[in-house]
């Protein structure tokens, strides 16, 4: 019986000094080990791909990671998991935060921008001052106390901003009024 491996090495017109790479994974700290074989030496294909199909998969490794995913938290109070507001509002702190439904009008706090990718940060009974622009908010975002530079306390106010937009809202506001704000409701989580 001729086998595979044998038959490629005489019918196959390869120059002598060609080498086949096989590449194969090894739970070791580098993963790659490369075997080489010479022309000359008797190939066997065979040999080879069983060798690669015995490489062991990251089994173990996938599973923690999906762990570790699912373990990921959000700041929500009896919310349903994975849920997007629709329509999106935002509000005054005298609005309760949660997932905004029709039914239940509520400021979304899981905003993100998708014109800088910046998480939307919120801040309760404060006001932009009226000198903010893009380039205190680009070099200040996201630290506090940069922040709170220009920061005016106004009660019911809710400060709203990432790196390229901000606002103050007092009143329930659907965000598809706001056409020139680029964000998002990032989903809810428990």
């Amino acid at each position: 019986m001729v086998r595979c491996g044998a038959v490629f090495r005489r019918t196959h017109p390869v120059r002598p000094a060609i080498e086949f790479y096989i590449f194969f994974l090894f739970r070791s700290k580098n993963p790659i080990a490369v075997k080489t074989v010479n022309d000359d030496e008797d190939v066997n294909v065979d040999d080879l791909i069983e060798d690669i199909l015995d490489v062991p998969f990251y089994e173990e490794s996938k599973k923690q990671n999906a762990k570790s995913t699912r373990q990921q938290s959000c700041k929500t109070s009896q919310q349903l998991t994975g849920k997007k507001c629709c329509p999106v509002y935002l509000g005054g702190s005298a609005i309760p935060l949660g997932i905004g439904t029709s039914v239940s009008e509520r400021a979304c706090h899981q905003l993100r921008c998708t014109a800088c990718d910046f998480n939307i940060v919120t801040f309760d009974d404060y006001r932009w001052d009226a000198s903010c622009d893009y380039l205190f908010f680009r070099n200040c975002m996201p630290e506090l106390s940069k922040l709170q530079t220009k920061m005016i306390r106004k009660k019911g106010s809710r400060a709203y901003a990432c790196q390229c937009s901000w606002r103050s809202i007092q009143q329930l506001t659907d965000l598809s009024t706001e056409p020139q704000l680029r964000w998002v409701c990032g989903k809810h989580c428990d």
